[in-house]
């Protein structure tokens, strides 16, 4: 009879640890998690500002979204190779008051002159996202614009994101500079960093390997199949469609029902969130 009861025991015990350890399963394809793309910019706040993820956070973001790009040596900078930048263009010319490449300019003069066209605000460095995120307590989606980079960039992005809670993306002409951080980061015993393939489709959707090779996220534009998605998820790869724009976008997500959504205006996803319960 003890032998009966300690068997129930370790059968119930066994039972709770599977279903603590099981991730929670969402209510409805409208629990997904957020992602605001470009820092969430709106018609107030300029994409890659301060500001803008501010916004983002108080509108209830999970995850905070940047593109990288490094600005011209400078010998005033600390890091000696250049700030990363957040922004998503290799010019200054879309977004702000200012022309030319990024790689010409130094921070110090992006920092005092340059400011967005939207909401005349200054943009920010990799390393201020990643002191907000912390004290936001928000992870961090950073996407490669690059082909290639310097193994000392590699080096000095790695230093920058190990510590924090980051997902890493490349879409496939990116791959060769993501690599180079992933073996950085392989070689730490304490790495935390995750990775995403990112691709639109456009030269037909990755194989499951071709992703897992890369990492377990997929970052996907809205336009992909159906069936697709259900291989993906099939094979346990966690996707995240791009960009909400629209209430129509809205509704072609939620219908895939997808891991995340990366979305511009934060505030707009949740007002029409809230209006679908």
């Amino acid at each position: 009879m003890r032998n009966s009861v300690r068997a129930l025991k370790a059968m119930v015990a066994v039972a709770v640890a599977l279903i603590l350890a099981a991730p929670a399963a969402h209510a409805n394809p409208l629990d997904d998690i957020v992602i605001a793309h470009r820092a969430g910019a709106t018609s107030r706040y300029g994409e890659g500002t301060l500001a803008s993820y501010k916004h983002s956070v108080a509108n209830r973001a999970d995850i905070l979204d940047g593109d990288i790009h490094w600005t011209k040596d400078s010998p005033n900078d600390s890091d000696k190779l250049g700030s990363i930048l957040i922004i998503h263009d290799s010019t200054l010319d879309r977004i702000t008051n200012c022309k030319g490449k990024v790689s010409s300019w130094l921070w110090t003069s992006i920092r005092d002159k340059c400011r967005t066209d939207i909401g005349k605000q200054r943009l920010i460095r990799l390393k201020d996202l990643v002191a907000y995120a912390k004290s936001a307590r928000k992870p961090l989606a950073i996407q490669f614009k690059q082909s290639t980079i310097t193994n000392a960039q590699a080096k000095q992005l790695w230093k920058t994101i190990k510590s924090s809670n980051v997902q890493l993306e490349a879409a496939s002409y990116g791959l060769p500079a993501l690599n180079k951080v992933k073996k950085l980061d392989a070689a730490d015993r304490s790495h935390k960093i995750n990775y995403a393939l990112v691709t639109a489709g456009s030269g037909g959707w990755p194989s499951v390997s071709k992703v897992k090779s890369v990492g377990n996220y997929l970052h996907a534009e809205l336009s992909i199949p159906a069936s697709r998605m259900r291989t993906y998820k099939r094979a346990g790869i966690k996707v995240f469609l791009w960009t909400g724009k629209s209430k129509s976008d809205y509704k072609k997500m939620a219908a895939l029902d997808p891991f995340g959504v990366v979305v511009n205006d934060v505030e707009k996803f949740q007002a029409w969130r809230k209006s679908q319960i």
